[in-house]
């Protein structure tokens, strides 16, 4: 035999002792903890009852031992899950109430906070008590309730609350806990919507806006959805095309453009759609209910719904008006030109032979220095004028599209080193250094010669008359596709706001009484115009007082290479 004590660890051994079982009468029950075999500790439910002789006195004791491990288990398992969902049920943001015959039984820590009350004076109350607390819409919550007691779904009711003054909306549904079919309570839950509401009538107040500005918008303004047909018409555009709102919607909007304006339409509309950018100023035609064409330029943005493609905004404007002002502009612009043209011809006609006649008077051995001297000064002013007239005829052409251009195979290094030598003896007239880098391995591009040389010398020319002191240098590269020509200058410089203009016809960057050269503003346009005919670029860079650089961008011929196979 061994004593009873080795069955437990000495700590349950000392309660079991502390609880004097015997002396408490015939049965004991309690719970405690027993050691295996094996020493591992188990939780046991034992129920002991004392043995007395025949004289009362108590000889022993009996007990029946139940492994009662796993119920425990469950049990602790059961006090955990509870925790979690107490965690959970006051950690959540909704307002939860638990309730059963409309008595409250549980609240989370939200709606106590929400209904600014402590647990206490709100657990085991009616329903009827939240009144004081919840007074504006406190019958649809008991509607609600008795709604869902009887089976009804209840869901998505709204309700407004005032605490502190401050306005709160709640969408409520109420929940219905069931075991094998019986009701064992409601559950009443809350969301503050307060800030969505808020933003829904923002969003109205936005919406509202908009539609004021769209009905009261002189241009018109549609929708389409994605297919093309119209869902949204302003009072604008049934004006425009003559036709009332309620035969505009749900037609195509293809069906009210002209033939040659339907295809570029569609179109726009799919690179619209692929590229997810709005696109101005589109030119089309409309056709009115009476068969009319109207011009009109439209501004097509994307519409988007839940991050998907759900259609387009146009705002559309009637440019008939514009169109007339276009054209006319185009007409004055025309006889402009041609009388530019008819000008300079006439003015070119005197001015070659008066030029032919001084240079004979220049040379001839008989004349005295002062005639020759009044001759060169007259040769001067015509050479001048020779070439302003040489200039206005090249921009009526260019205006006209009729400047003849010879299109062949060039060798730019031949250009680039034959400009050089004409222009090194006007460049060192001036006691200018003339710096050249012209690589002779450039490639070949095409381009009219005579035009070419007619730019490079342009914008050396220009260099030197503004260019006293320093240096002029013409450099070429090959860059990526291209060839890059630099002409830069010590020279005066250029402000910034006028190296934006020196392009632009008839503009001077240095105007004024005070101008001390002479020309009318059309050498740049006519460099800009021949080598925009020629797929390239020209630009400058400068800043005044410190010279300037003008780069002309080409580009060349790429060589094929022939697999001889």
């Amino acid at each position: 035999l061994k004593p009873v004590s080795m069955l437990y660890p000495p700590e349950e051994w000392e309660k079991i002792r502390s609880e004097n079982v015997r002396n408490k009468g015939m049965q004991h029950h309690l719970e405690t903890k027993i050691l295996k075999k094996n020493n591992e500790l188990i939780d046991v439910d034992i129920s002991i009852s004392v043995l007395r002789n025949h004289e009362g006195k108590i000889v022993g004791s009996i007990g029946i031992i139940k492994d009662i491990t796993n119920q425990k288990k469950i049990k602790q398992d059961l006090i955990e899950s509870e925790k979690k969902f107490r965690r959970i049920f006051d950690a959540t943001s909704d307002v939860l109430l638990y309730l059963k015959d409309e008595v409250i039984l549980d609240i989370n820590k939200t709606a106590l906070n929400f209904l600014g009350v402590k647990k206490e004076e709100i657990i085991g109350k009616k329903i009827s008590e939240l009144k004081r607390f919840c007074s504006n819409d406190f019958e649809k919550h008991l509607q609600a309730i008795r709604k869902a007691s009887s089976g009804e779904i209840v869901n998505d009711y709204e309700c407004t609350e005032t605490h502190d003054n401050i306005e709160y909306s709640l969408l409520f549904s109420v929940d219905v806990i069931e075991e094998n079919g019986v009701l064992e309570g409601i559950l009443l839950r809350g969301r503050d919507i307060t800030k969505r509401q808020k933003a829904w009538e923002e969003l109205l107040k936005l919406e509202e806006k908009y539609r004021i500005l769209a009905e009261t918008s002189a241009d018109g303004v549609i929708t389409l959805d994605p297919i093309g047909r119209i869902t949204y018409v302003n009072p604008a555009f049934e004006k425009m095309i003559n036709r009332r709102k309620g035969k505009i919607l749900a037609t195509l909007f293809r069906d009210y453009l002209s033939e040659d304006s339907v295809y570029f339409f569609q179109q726009v509309l799919i690179d619209v759609r692929k590229k997810d950018e709005k696109i101005e100023n589109i030119e089309l035609e409309l056709l009115r209910s009476g068969g009319d064409l109207v011009p009109i330029e439209i501004n097509i943005a994307p519409l988007k719904k839940n991050n998907t493609f759900a259609g387009i905004i146009c705002s559309i404007r009637d440019i008939t008006e514009r169109r007339m002002i276009e054209n006319e502009l185009k007409k004055s612009e025309r006889l402009k030109t041609e009388f530019m043209n008819i000008a300079a011809h006439e003015l070119k006609s005197p001015v070659t032979p008066i030029k032919g006649y001084l240079e004979l008077i220049i040379a001839d051995k008989e004349a005295t220095e002062k005639i020759k001297n009044w001759a060169k000064i007259s040769l001067r002013n015509s050479e001048r004028l020779l070439r302003l007239v040489n200039d206005i005829l090249d921009v009526s052409r260019l205006d006209t599209d009729t400047m003849r251009f010879e299109m062949v195979k060039l060798n730019p290094v031949e250009i680039l080193k034959e400009i050089v030598e004409d222009m090194r003896p006007a460049v060192e007239k001036k006691n200018l250094k003339f710096i050249t880098k012209i690589p002779d391995d450039l490639p070949n591009i095409m381009g009219d010669r005579h035009r070419l040389s007619q730019v490079l010398k342009n914008l050396i020319g220009n260099a030197l008359k503004f260019t006293d002191n320093g240096h002029i240098s013409i450099t070429a590269k090959k860059e990526k596709d291209h060839i890059l020509i630099a002409i830069e200058d010590t020279g005066i410089g250029i402000s910034k706001d006028e190296i934006k203009k020196i392009f632009t016809k008839f503009y001077q960057a240095y105007s004024g009484d005070d101008r001390k050269n002479e020309g009318v503003g059309l050498g740049l346009f006519i460099c800009r115009e021949i080598i925009k005919k020629h797929n390239g670029e020209i630009w400058a860079e400068s800043e005044l007082g410190k010279g300037s650089t003008f780069f002309i961008k080409l580009p060349y011929i790429h060589k094929i290479i022939v697999n001889p196979k």
